[in-house]
């Protein structure tokens, strides 16, 4: 039987998928001209370049990678890109819709009096865009960004920086995620750790078991013994 996990304090949730569903940048991809699927494609090229960029000590923003990425997919299928392409996909990154499992999830922590705040490789203004869009400011306590320390994650040093600003040890926080790589590097920091499998369906077996796994938001929610 599955243990509870205790003496949590301080709960981070990432941002793009585990909280807001990309499901519409598909759309408008498709609206480009793009093959289906193609965000899928250009998300994890975003993710692959900023991490290769922290692995050689330079950074680069989530924003500036992402406007490279988009050209080249326009150019890997032969259409013409503007860069009005880009401004279209930045205005849809900032109207996402939150996961309803995750929003009521929130609710539950903010009830019990937990800390939340969310982590992104991407920006805090657009973050701050997204939470309120979806009314879910007066639950969330601080957004971060790798922006403020010039690190992507999984880099260990972005989720202490996070429980450092929040006074709390990395052993009292949580990490949600959908995202492998991301529970991995907080599990490396020393926080608990909740995989949540929708996006990626699968955790790979290259990773360290996280604390839970589960399908949805509230599965999580409901492993923790709150005080």
């Amino acid at each position: 039987m599955p243990k509870d996990i205790k003496n949590i304090k301080l709960v981070i949730f990432d941002v793009n998928e585990t909280m807001f569903s990309l499901a519409n940048i598909n759309y408008l991809f498709k609206n480009f001209g793009l093959p289906p699927n193609t965000s899928d494609l250009w998300f994890a090229n975003v993710l692959k370049e900023g991490f290769a960029c922290s692995s050689h000590g330079s950074f680069c923003s989530f924003i500036d990678i992402g406007a490279n990425e988009l050209k080249k997919l326009f150019l890997k299928f032969e259409l013409k890109y503007k860069k009005t392409h880009f401004n279209m996909l930045l205005n849809e990154l900032s109207n996402l819709n939150i996961h309803h499992d995750v929003a009521e999830s929130i609710k539950i922590l903010h009830k019990y009096g937990l800390k939340i705040v969310t982590l992104t490789n991407g920006s805090k203004s657009n973050t701050l865009k997204l939470i309120k869009k979806n009314n879910m400011s007066k639950y969330i306590n601080r957004c971060f960004s790798i922006d403020e320390i010039k690190l992507w994650k999984p880099n260990k040093k972005i989720y202490l920086h996070v429980c450092n600003k929040m006074s709390f040890s990395s052993s009292d926080a949580m990490m949600i995620a959908a995202h492998a790589w991301d529970v991995s590097g907080a599990k490396n920091a020393g926080l608990k750790t909740a995989y949540i499998t929708r996006y990626e369906k699968i955790l790979g077996s290259i990773y360290p078991k996280p604390d839970i796994v589960a399908q949805d938001c509230l599965s999580v929610i409901n492993r923790i013994k709150f005080n």
